[in-house]
């Protein structure tokens, strides 16, 4: 299939899962719808610097290194993320669900009370729901996009 390392993940979704692949374009359909679904569901802002977090924290080079249009964020912001609990330019609203994102990503059940609390503070019930799943959308898809990348040839 060639390197997919180059490819942004839309475009590896699209090579994998097209039309020209029998019975995958449903599913194609389905991730995308999902994954547009979870950037109107939770605050682009917050989720662009969990999206690269996850990305940086996976290994993913080609999400660490995509931008999400429309999110408000400046890239001098984006490419600090890994600076998030000391650096100035995060919010508080940004480290609590950075804080999340990081111990969502390395084990979910750790996941304690105050670190769920912190992010409720700022988005209130329906939105730590909200961002939860839209979390999940972007975790897995950054999770595919490495096997494929590792399966077909992108490494």
């Amino acid at each position: 299939m060639g390197s997919l390392s180059a490819m942004s993940t839309q475009a590896v979704l699209e090579r994998v899962l097209g039309d020209g692949h029998a019975g995958r374009g449903d599913v194609l359909h389905e991730m995308t719808a999902a994954y547009t679904a979870a950037w109107t569901a939770a605050a682009p802002r917050l989720l662009e610097l969990c999206r690269v977090r996850i990305a940086s924290m996976l290994g993913c080079d080609a999400e660490v290194a995509a931008r999400t249009p429309d999110t408000g964020l400046h890239d001098d912001v984006v490419t600090a993320v890994a600076a998030w609990p000391t650096d100035p330019r995060f919010e508080p609203a940004d480290r609590a669900c950075l804080a999340f994102t990081e111990h969502y990503v390395i084990d979910v059940a750790s996941l304690d009370d105050a670190t769920v609390e912190a992010v409720r503070i700022h988005l209130g019930d329906a939105g730590l729901q909200d961002f939860v799943s839209a979390l999940l959308v972007i975790e897995q898809r950054i999770r595919l996009r490495l096997v494929w990348d590792r399966l077909l040839g992108g490494h």
